[in-house]
């Protein structure tokens, strides 16, 4: 790999040859050409090689001294024109300072979206990384107070995740520090998540279980199984993998985990750490330092592996390299030079170049629309960037325009349901918004089940349907997206209700069924290829209209509105509450997720970086309105203020939050002062309008027919049965 290391150091007074060897040891395994920093003292003739750089190298290491740091780093993010991210982290290790001000945490915290961040060890001055093709840049701060924890912690797992270490060239790195605290953290999130732990008894397995002492729930969230050695023809880190998967196939665990022994190679001493589900496994690396114990260093890194199970198990994307059955090793072959797709860092960093020196007063030209790097540029990422460069000694201006392409579904995206709620919010987005106001108790209605209604005749089912692309046979296609939904376990009763709410819904789109961006079944089980069998071409109606039938997974304990949500009325659509309240006796009816201070506060500036936020925490986000569907403080949220500004409950889940980490516009948040902890609380488990699926289920248990399941959360539609072909 083409390695270039450039560096801005103004201030000379700095010792400079002791970061220089912390770096240059740390990636030497990637080349061994990386030994020399190029030292630059003004940004003019920095700018210059690092043209030089983007355009012939692959890993381009740019070095900048404190002073300059953030302001390089400000104008990468507006050259690049990428939404603005807050490190949720770096805001939390901040909020303790009572001497910085807001601007300034924001200063320090802010990074371009698509960057990885290089944590420091208090926040100041963090690194990050840009990956795009077979091209890396990465911006390090010049301080060697920080620099350590940045390689070790950040550098090394971000360029070993996608480049091969050749075991030959294994480097040294500095050592991570741990205490109980981290254990317990790690424990109590392996406990939230109700996952049991595996672990491969290797002999350095011990330490990890005297990592547990005094630990609250360690003894009932970690089984240890024994260790067979069948090496074979893999390197280490496919070993601890293997080791990892061996664990979990041995067990009743939904996770493995394995530490290996020391290794040593080229003087070099590391210990392989893994974690692993089912589908993969996540390796990483840790290295010795030179004036660490061997005991110290086994200790560091079974604590390092059980905060690794941690984040495994609360879903957090880990940084290390990642394993599956079916990964391809890198060979010489697959190691070709910089292609064009890593000219979108080498424009945006040449915008960058631009905007910097017009900050500085600098006079630099670059080139005009019609050069080779912008029409590469434009043909490649559909970017159009104009550059204005006067000749003054005065004055720079810098015009960049991006036309994003629009975004594409890909393939095995949503679920049907999801689908329904991003094309009906994306319908109402585009016409005028209307006042909506809570309804609590309004043309409510509640079942037990009895009476079905009648079924029309109509004709026209189709034989064919066109799912992501591909032509299937309508029948096995509806119930292979039936399939997706239901898997195993639903009343057969609730199975069909499922078949016509989704036979509908493709009806009610008005593309001759046809539907991209869905996941979808490979195969149908026995029961959904019965149920569809049954109910195949029977879809509802309202007023002679083909209905809209939305579904979710459990309500919170009544459905809501659609009003709420769409800004439209549909009669069809009112609150429904089930008698008995199934839903609510889910296990999964209520979750609730804690996030310190930090997190939550990039949460908010991720959303908005513009939110002006109260001194107090607790005031950050108020629920102004609901719908009261679990209690008269608890329901639907239809507004909440974030700062200064008020939003819909289902953007807070959307677009404060995500779907998956809120599961529900029905929540509550609260802030506890004494932890400086905020506690989101959600009811409920989707978009909350139609037909539950847990109430479905409930009701097909208790004797409903689908058709009565049907009337019940689609009130006044028709079932109409199309003829069968």
């Amino acid at each position: 790999m083409r390695v270039r290391l450039l560096s801005l150091n103004v201030d000379k007074s700095m010792p400079f040859a002791r970061y220089q060897a912390r770096v240059v040891s740390s990636i030497k395994a990637y080349s061994e050409d990386a030994s020399v920093f190029e030292e630059y003292d003004n940004l003019r003739d920095l700018f210059t090689a690092l043209q030089d750089a983007l355009e012939n190298d692959e890993l381009i290491i740019t070095a900048v001294d404190n002073k300059n740091y953030n302001k390089l780093k400000n104008a990468l993010i507006q050259a690049l024109e990428t939404e603005t991210v807050y490190n949720s982290s770096i805001l939390n290790m901040l909020e303790s300072d009572e001497e910085m001000d807001d601007a300034t945490r924001k200063a320090f915290s802010t990074f371009p979206e698509p960057a990885t961040v290089f944590l420091s060890k208090d926040g100041l001055y963090s690194g990050f990384g840009i990956e795009n093709g077979t091209q890396y840049l990465l911006m390090l701060p010049i301080d060697n107070e920080r620099i350590n924890i940045i390689l070790r912690n950040g550098v090394v797992p971000f360029l070993s995740k996608s480049i091969e270490v050749p075991v030959e060239n294994e480097f040294l790195s500095e050592k991570k520090f741990f205490d109980n605290e981290k254990v317990a953290i790690a424990v109590s999130r392996i406990v939230e998540s109700g996952s049991v732990v595996a672990v491969n008894g290797t002999q350095n397995a011990e330490v990890i279980k005297s990592c547990g002492d005094n630990i609250p729930n360690f003894d009932e969230v970690f089984v240890f199984t024994p260790h067979v050695e069948d090496k074979g023809d893999v390197n280490a880190t496919e070993y601890a993998a293997q080791l990892a998967k061996v664990s979990l196939d041995l067990s009743a665990a939904n996770i493995g985990a394995s530490i290996s022994d020391i290794y040593t190679s080229n003087d070099a001493r590391f210990i392989c750490i893994a974690v692993a589900n089912d589908e993969s496994a996540v390796v990483r690396k840790l290295y010795m330092s030179e004036d660490e114990t061997e005991s110290a260093f086994i200790e560091a890194a079974a604590v390092e592996l059980i905060e690794l199970i941690g984040e495994k198990a609360a879903g957090v994307q880990s940084v290390g390299i990642e394993i599956t059955e079916d990964n391809n090793k890198i060979t010489d072959e697959d190691k070709k030079p910089v292609n064009k797709k890593s000219i979108i860092i080498i424009s945006a960093v040449l915008g960058a170049i631009v905007l910097l020196c017009a900050i500085l007063g600098i006079v630099y030209k670059v080139q005009g629309e019609n050069g080779a790097l912008a029409n590469a540029f434009n043909k490649i990422f559909n970017i159009t960037t104009t550059t204005t460069t006067t000749t003054t000694t005065t004055e720079t201006t810098t015009e960049l325009t991006t036309e994003a392409p629009a975004a594409e579904m890909k393939i095995s995206d949503f679920m049907i349901a999801d689908l329904i709620k991003i094309e009906m919010l994306k319908n109402t987005e585009e016409t005028t918004e209307s006042t909506t106001e809570s309804t609590t108790g309004a043309d409510e209605s509640s079942t037990d089940g009895t009476t079905e209604p009648e079924t029309q005749v109509d004709k026209g089912a189709p034989t064919v349907m066109k799912i992501n692309g591909v032509e299937i046979e309508a029948k096995e296609a509806l119930g292979r997206l039936v399939m997706t939904e239901m898997g195993e376990g639903y009343n057969i009763e609730a199975v069909k209700a499922q078949a016509v709410v989704i036979y509908t819904y493709l009806k009610y789109r008005d593309t001759n069924f046809e539907i991209d961006g869905v996941k979808i079944s490979d195969t149908v089980n026995d029961e959904v290829k019965s149920a569809v069998d049954a109910v195949f071409g029977e879809y509802l109606t309202y007023d002679g209209e083909v209905a809209l039938t939305p579904y979710f997974e459990i309500a919170a304990k009544k459905t809501t509105d659609a009003k709420t949500i769409f800004s439209k009325e549909y009669p069809y659509l009112k609150p429904v509450s089930i008698n008995g309240d199934p839903d609510s006796s889910s296990e999964a009816f209520k979750v609730e997720r804690k996030y310190s201070m930090g997190e939550f506060k990039g949460l908010l500036l991720n959303f908005d970086s513009t939110l002006k936020l109260s001194e107090e925490p607790i005031m950050w986000v108020d629920v102004k309105a609901h719908d009261a569907s679990v209690s008269s403080s608890i329901g639907y949220v239809t507004k909440v203020t974030v700062g200064d500004k008020e939003i819909s409950g289902i953007d807070f889940r959307t677009k404060v939050f995500t779907q998956s980490t809120l599961l529900s516009h029905c929540f509550t948040v609260d802030y506890n002062e004494t932890t400086g902890e905020f506690l989101v609380t959600s009811y409920g488990n989707g978009l909350g309008v139609g037909m539950s699926k847990t109430g479905a289920d409930y009701m097909a248990n208790n004797k409903s027919s689908y058709k009565k399941i049907l009337s019940t959360y689609f009130s006044g539609t028709k079932l109409t049965q199309e003829e069968k072909v």
